[in-house]
Parts: structure tokens; C-alpha cells; sequence
């Protein structure tokens, strides 16, 4: 049989793509290009990859497609979709130049907002949502909108929002949650009320129900009573049983709550029934409860924000209704046999309620050596509490070093940068901290590059102190470029004071602009030190990475050397190809010579 011209099974696989026949949409582009090179082609068959779930190879097409096509807004997009699948950060680098190159795809906008929203960044994605609006108005886009705006405080702007673009967008679950929080209870209440009549939600139910309970206690009471007969639904039993309690109907939430179990025998469930019995001061019962519930939990340890919450509710009780020593006694025969982080943060707690700092101090140290971040976060804040600040500065500098998620590290910085805990006044740590904020800020979210934004703002304010306005004014440029829209904390104004009073106090104002940075600035981050963290390297592949680009080149002789090792070659190939898979170029092979292989750093 002779095969189709080329055109035609070109045709052949763009239709077969629109059909949705992913698969043999690629097995047409697979042949197509066995024949010869077609950029169009290759775009089809990389997003065939992406739809037909193989996305690892999906990733590998869109970045040889990038270094190809770097002015592609799709080809960046389907990367950023590729490595969000793969629950890669750098997919919110990759959307960010999507957008960049095309402002107007529509598609990319879309897919990053959702990216965005997903990661529950509506700051970051507000500007992105209000440009889709713009394009297109579409429904969907414009309850997006009115979402981002309720969750970063806007709820008053998302009902004008609403007004002006809402259309028939009155029930839904966006509009009532706006009413809501501009504490419009009873318009909210009604427009629930009709939207669940429309459509049997239980979600729309509980809101109705909920937000009734905030104007009209008596008559949600009998709103609950008379849903539960109707569908006795596992969340809306939970709402009217904390309700009850709320009003001190303590025997009515009991029965409600045993009803409640037969349901659903969730944790958090019979944490409520725990409290219940706490509140009613059945000594006995609420000990037994409380006990039994921890040790189910510390035996399957499924959810540990879940079990801090019921260990803490616990010590709580215990401080208020026993006496120390049995207090004690109990807890440490409950919770603290389980060497577990959470057991052993809360222990230390409970040492730290009776007064007791020597073994509080233990204890948190224990939860530090359990798990450096989550237990050593709490430790260097009671050293710092405890006058402790070399300690903490210590424990506080390991952390940076070995944290590797973006989340993580944004976590590490909230604290640093408490102002009740004022660990920013540690000035090795604040360094640190600026260059590992640095390293991330292309995969940090809005938090995160809010957080980068501040750290510069006390390095501006420390360095103004200091009388070093050069490095003043270069803190506050370096703030002003990472500071993400709808700040919460700091300003632009904040910056520009600080850069006036620069310039009125200094003797010869200088520009700071392309010139050499000041010790003062020896907190940006080397190159060699981002790649590093960047490729995720070994202490050998980073060797071989600082020596290259400290000498430009070097023979295979000279990294035997200077590693003293013998397997050379091995290491600088898997540095090509972790480099490789990040779109980098970072050394190359330029033949062999007397001394074995000769190698070129070429990255920047």
C-alpha cells in the first residue's frame, strides 16, 4: 500500500489531535517525524504527550522546544502544564514567561491562574484574572475574580465586581460569600436559601444554614433540627452540634454528636465529643475520651495537624482541671512514649506551662532532632525566648541550609521575620536568609517574594542605621523589584522615605546602578551557589562546578586532582544531564588531550 503524501498525514494528525485521539494523533506525528524535521510537528506531538499522561516526556519535548522556540507563549505554557503535573516548582516560572510573551493567550492566562488559585496564591493571580476578564468576560473568569478578591479582603470590590460584570452570576456560592464578609448576613442568607432550592447542594445547605446562625440563633436552631431530619448529612450534624455548644446546650449537642459518630467517626468528630464532655465537667468520661482518641491516633498518625490539635486540646485540659504532678504523670504515659515530633513538641509544651524551661529545653531539642524543621522551628523560638540567641541563631542557620521546598523555606522566613520574635535582629541569619529567598524567587509565590520584599527592607532600614546609604538604596531597589502586588505588609512609600532620607543625609550620593556591590551587598547569591541548588548537585558534582567555572576550563587530570578520585568522567556527565533537564548549557566537552578528557564551563 503506498503511504499518504507527507501533507496529508500532517493533516491526518492535526484532525486526529481535534478529535481528541491523543494517542494516535502522536503514533502519526511519531512516523511523520522519522522522516524529517517540522517545528509544527513537534509542538503536536509534545502536547500529545501532555494529554495522553506521559508527562515526564511531555517535558523533555517542550524544553528542546523552548531552546528552540524561546518566543513561544505555547510552548511555554504547555511546559509550566507539563511540570505542574508533575508537581514541579518551576512550573510557575514557566506560566509567568507564557504570559510575558503573549498577554493576550488566553489559555496560558487561564492555566496559570488556575495554577495560581490551586496554590491558593489570589494575590498572584488577581492581575492575571482581571486581565482575563478583560479579554472575555467569561463567567467563569469572573467568579475566579471575585474569589481572588474575597480571599485577599476585598469583598466590598467583588460585589461591584459582581454588579458590573456578574450578569447571571447572582446565586452563586462567590456572590453569598461576598454578602458574607461584608457581614450582609441575611441578603446572604436568602440568596443560599434559593440557590440551594435550585440545586440540593449540601455545601449551600451548610452555608445557608451557617450564616443564618449569624443573625437568627433561634430560628437556625430550628432550621438545623428540621435538615437533619430531612438528610442528616455528617458536616451540617458537626456545625449544629458546635453551635449548640456554643450556647451552652451542652445535653442537646451530646445527643447530637452520638448521632454525629454513627455517621462518620472522624477524629475531628470525636474531638467535639471530647470537649463536650470536658465542658460539662465529667471529669472521668472527658480523661478517657480525650485519652483513648490520642492513642488511636498516635497508633496510625495519618494527620498531624490533626493530632497537634487534639494532643494540645488535651494539655489545655489537663492544665485546667488536674493537678500538676497527675497532669503530668498522665501525659507523659499517654503522649510522650510515642517519640514522634508532635508528642514531642507538646511535651515540651506542657514543661513549659508548669514553668519548668530545663526539661521544655530538652524536650524541644528532642522534637528538633526528630525533625529538623517542623521540631526546630519551635526550638529556636523558645531559645530565643529564653535569651538563648547564639543557640538560636544556630539552629535557625541549619534550617536555611538543609530546607529545600520553596513552601518550606517561605515558612522559615515568616518566622525569621516575626516581628514578635524579632529573630531578623540576628545578622548571619538575615544574610542567609536573603540568599536563600534570592535563590527561589523565580518559583516563589506571592507570600514568598513578600517575605524577600521585607527581609530587603531591614536590611535597608539596618544599613541606613549604619550610615551606608549605597547599600541602603540598594536594599531598597532590590525590595521594590520582588515586591509582589496587593502587599500586606510593606509599601512602595515604604521604600521611597527611605531612599529620599538617602540621598538628604548623604555626603556624595552615588549611583548604585551597573556598579560593583559593596561588602555591605555580599549577600546576593553566587552563580555557581543557584545552580547548585537549582540541580539539586552532590557535594562532588558542585566541586566540579566551582572549579570549572573559577578556571573556565580544566582536563580530565586536573578534576582527578583536585576531587582525588579516579571516576571523573561519570560525575561530570551526570552533571551535563541534570543540567540538560533544566534547559541549562553548562559544560561541554571539547575533545581529548594529553591530560584525558578536556572541559568547558559555559555557563554564565
Amino acid at each position: 500500500m503506498i503511504p499518504a503524501p507527507r501533507e496529508e498525514q500532517k493533516k491526518e494528525a492535526f484532525r486526529l489531535f481535534e478529535d481528541g485521539r491523543y494517542q494516535e494523533s502522536l503514533e502519526t506525528c511519531t512516523i511523520l517525524l522519522e522522516s524529517g524535521k517540522d517545528s509544527a510537528i513537534e509542538v503536536l506531538a509534545a502536547t500529545n504527550l501532555y494529554y495522553t499522561g506521559k508527562f515526564e516526556d511531555a517535558e523533555v519535548f517542550f524544553r528542546d522546544l523552548a531552546r528552540k522556540m524561546p518566543d513561544s507563549s505555547y510552548v511555554h505554557s504547555y511546559l509550566a502544564k507539563a511540570l505542574e503535573a508533575r508537581k514541579d516548582e518551576g512550573a510557575i516560572t514557566e506560566f509567568a514567561t507564557a504570559v510575558h510573551l503573549d498577554p493576550t493567550n488566553q489559555d496560558a492566562l487561564r492555566s496559570y491562574a488556575g495554577y495560581l488559585i490551586s496554590l491558593k496564591d489570589y494575590r498572584g493571580a488577581l492581575p492575571v484574572l482581571r486581565s482575563l476578564v478583560q479579554l472575555g468576560k467569561k463567567p467563569g473568569d469572573v467568579r475566579n475574580l471575585m474569589r481572588a478578591l474575597i480571599e485577599i479582603g476585598e469583598p466590598e470590590e467583588a460585589l461591584a465586581t459582581h454588579t458590573v460584570l456578574g450578569g447571571d452570576l447572582e446565586r452563586t456560592p462567590e456572590y453569598i460569600d461576598a454578602l458574607i464578609r461584608t457581614r450582609n448576613y441575611q441578603a446572604a442568607a436568602e440568596t443560599a436559601l434559593g440557590l440551594y432550592r435550585d440545586t440540593k447542594d449540601r455545601t449551600v445547605l451548610r452555608t445557608y444554614l451557617a450564616t443564618l446562625s449569624r443573625y437568627d440563633v433561634r430560628t437556625s436552631l430550628d432550621a438545623y433540627a428540621s435538615s437533619i431530619q430531612e438528610d442528616p448529612a455528617a458536616e451540617i450534624l458537626y456545625d449544629y452540634c458546635l453551635l449548640l455548644k456554643s450556647i451552652g446546650n451542652y445535653t442537646e449537642a451530646r445527643i447530637v454528636v452520638k448521632k454525629l459518630l454513627e455517621y462518620a467517626h472522624l477524629p475531628l468528630y470525636r474531638l467535639v465529643e471530647c470537649d463536650l464532655l470536658a465542658a460539662m465537667e465529667l471529669g472521668h468520661q472527658a480523661c478517657a475520651a480525650y485519652e483513648n482518641l490520642i492513642r488511636e491516633e498516635l497508633a496510625s498518625k495519618n494527620d498531624l495537624d490533626t493530632l497537634t490539635l487534639i494532643i494540645s486540646r488535651y494539655r489545655m485540659y489537663l492544665k485546667a482541671h488536674v493537678v500538676p504532678d497527675d497532669a503530668t504523670r498522665r501525659f507523659l504515659d499517654v503522649v510522650s512514649r510515642d517519640v514522634n515530633v508532635v508528642s514531642l513538641l507538646e511535651t515540651a509544651r506542657l514543661y513549659e506551662d508548669l514553668g519548668n524551661a530545663v526539661e521544655a529545653r530538652s524536650w524541644y531539642y528532642r522534637a528538633y532532632r526528630a525533625d529538623f524543621l517542623a521540631g526546630g522551628l519551635d526550638y529556636a523560638k523558645f531559645l530565643l525566648a529564653h535569651g538563648e540567641r547564639r543557640e538560636c541563631e544556630k539552629v535557625m542557620l541549619y534550617i536555611l541550609s538543609n530546607v529545600k521546598k520553596s513552601t518550606d523555606i517561605a515558612r522559615v522566613a515568616a518566622i525569621i521575620l516575626d516581628e514578635r520574635g524579632k529573630m531578623f535582629c540576628l545578622k548571619r541569619l538575615m544574610v542567609q536568609l536573603i540568599k536563600k529567598l534570592q535563590e527561589r524567587k523565580m518559583t516563589l509565590n506571592s507570600d514568598g517574594l513578600e517575605l524577600l520584599s521585607i527581609a530587603f527592607f531591614i536590611a535597608a532600614n539596618e544599613a541606613q542605621e549604619e550610615r551606608d546609604y549605597t547599600a541602603c538604596k540598594y536594599y531598597c531597589l532590590c525590595g521594590m523589584d520582588v515586591m509582589p502586588p496587593y502587599t500586606r505588609t510593606v509599601r512602595l512609600e515604604n521604600y521611597l522615605s527611605l531612599i529620599q532620607a538617602c540621598k538628604e543625609r548623604s555626603i556624595a550620593d552615588r549611583p548604585i546602578m551597573n556598579v560593583p556591590q559593596t561588602k555591605k551587598r555580599a549577600a546576593a547569591v553566587a552563580p555557581a551557589q543557584i545552580i547548585t541548588e537549582q540541580l539539586g548537585l552532590s557535594e562532588q558534582e558542585m566541586k566540579i562546578v566551582e572549579f570549572l567555572r573559577s578556571h573556565r576550563t580544566a582536563s580530565e587530570m586536573d578534576l582527578r586532582r583536585m576531587l582525588g578520585t579516579r571516576r571523573v568522567v561519570g560525575v561530570v556527565n551526570q552533571v551535563i544531564q541534570k543540567a540538560s533537564s533544566r534547559g541549562m548549557n553548562l559544560i561541554s566537552k571539547k575533545g581529548v588531550g594529553e591530560d584525558g578528557e578536556v572541559y568547558e564551563y559555559t555557563g554564565t
